[in-house]
């Protein structure tokens, strides 16, 4: 086997193995991971000609198509859809005869994507074009199309109910040709309150469930030769040994520590270095996107487990979820999966203990430390409004402004009333009797925090 195979073989093999396997089955798959466990280098992977050839038995090969929505420019249909044709049209000479696709695909693929971008908010011809589009690269052969959609928490979030709709009409035009690998930070049923359409979309690769953990000892290795050779760098074993085993094997930390080695703003001193590291801004960034890639329950629960508090049995469906991910290395015996990141959890405030917790970033709420349902978009524009400016009285105008921000009159006071209604129902413990969310009468609504 030639070099080149080897390398492919040899990165995220179990990962690899079972993803390629599914998608020769024509399933979807929902892969999670905390941020920085190096999504990216296996995207590149699952798509380089070399890793296929190793892992990929039919021919021809599956065409893999790889969107960051981190790009999107909005939610609706047509940037959607117009992102996912742009990586169509990128198509070239060498991948149509790898892929066995139609000769002048590209250019068809581009004229689609133009006239689903000349459609404007025409919904029905953006579908058509879309449509049309895909059509092209399953005509002719029994290829299979793989769609790798990166940073689609915000997507399930945030896109309309018929997009997932449509996505899995897609899949039942095309039966097992079309398969969908979802990345997300978190389980899909935790990111949105279902509706028909997500639950029916979601049904596709509930029984697919891949946790993407940190990497074994022969990637993080692997990894540190890479970056020591870019940043000129010398080490010996003990000391890589030394920096997997303080980071984990997480790709973020294992760079950002290494780096501060290298650079000698620690010493290479076994097991004294962690409250160190943690004073090294690219260190601590990396603990906090991944504390920040958490969910407040799972937060709550690391910060249990590493306060030595013992955890209750109606914990272990939060348990199983950081084992998934990677954050703890068992179930049975909950141990952080890096010693820095624990140190890190150690540290911070326990802010969920305020009557009202609220992070924008993740959109997570807790009121007297239990998570709320699900806000609609509606109501999370509302309550973000109310939150921002807690303790004054937001009027009618005000909170059609935060909720409504598109409309051009015509939101009613019967609507806004209703909204309010909703978004109490979810946030105060008892509605009846509200303590936090108060209509002030012929006035608007006012939020109190205590």
């Amino acid at each position: 086997m030639s070099n080149a195979a080897n390398n492919a073989q040899g990165f995220r093999h179990e990962e690899v193995m079972q993803l390629t396997k599914l998608i020769e089955a024509g399933e979807s798959v929902s892969v999670i991971g905390m941020s920085g466990t190096g999504k990216s280098n296996l995207f590149n992977h699952l798509c380089n000609p070399q890793t296929q050839d190793v892992y990929f038995n039919e021919r021809p090969f599956p065409l893999i198509i790889r969107v960051n929505f981190h790009y999107a420019p909005d939610y609706t249909d047509r940037s959607m859809y117009s992102l996912i044709l742009e990586q169509l049209e990128s198509i070239s000479p060498r991948e149509i005869t790898r892929y066995e696709l139609p000769v002048g695909v590209a250019d068809q693929v581009i004229w689609y994507h133009d006239s689903l971008i000349e459609a404007q908010d025409d919904l029905l011809k953006v579908q058509r074009n879309f449509k049309q589009a895909i059509r092209l690269l399953l005509y002719g052969n029994e290829r299979k199309l793989v769609f790798l959609f990166d940073q689609f928490d915000d997507v399930y979030r945030e896109a309309p109910a018929h997009f997932f709709a449509n996505l899995r009409g897609l899949r039942e035009n095309y039966k097992y040709r079309i398969s969908y690998l979802i990345f997300t930070r978190d389980m899909l049923p935790n990111i949105m309150e279902s509706d028909p359409s997500r639950e029916e979309f979601y049904e596709l690769m509930a029984s697919n469930l891949v946790g993407l953990r940190p990497y074994n000892f022969s990637d993080a290795r692997d990894l540190l030769n890479r970056v020591g050779a870019r940043n000129q760098i010398t080490f010996n074993d003990q000391q890589a040994e030394q920096l997997i085993a303080v980071s984990g094997g997480h790709a973020g930390l294992l760079r950002s520590a290494f780096l501060a080695f290298g650079r000698d703003e620690v010493e290479w001193t076994a097991g004294e270095n962690d409250e160190v590291l943690l004073e090294i801004p690219g260190v601590r960034l990396e603990c906090e996107k991944i504390w920040r890639s958490l969910s407040v329950q799972e937060r709550k629960l690391l910060h249990t487990i590493q306060h030595g508090q013992k955890t209750s049995t109606d914990q272990q469906a939060i348990l199983e979820q950081l084992s998934i991910k990677g954050v703890l290395r068992s179930v049975q015996d909950p141990v952080i999966f890096s010693p820095l990141f624990a140190l890190f959890i150690k540290r911070q405030d326990p802010l969920w203990e305020r009557p009202i917790y609220f992070e924008e970033s993740t959109r997570q709420i807790l009121v007297l430390g239990q998570p709320v349902p699900s806000l609609t978009s509606l109501e999370f524009r509302l309550f973000r409004a109310l939150f921002e400016r807690e303790g004054e009285v937001l009027d009618k105008d005000d909170l059609i402004e935060a909720g409504w921000p598109s409309a051009r009159g015509g939101v009613s006071d019967e609507a806004l009333t209703a909204a309010m209604a909703r978004l109490r129902r979810k946030i105060e413990p008892d509605s009846k009797n509200p303590r936090f969310l108060n209509n002030i009468r012929n006035q608007g609504y006012t939020l109190k925090l205590e």
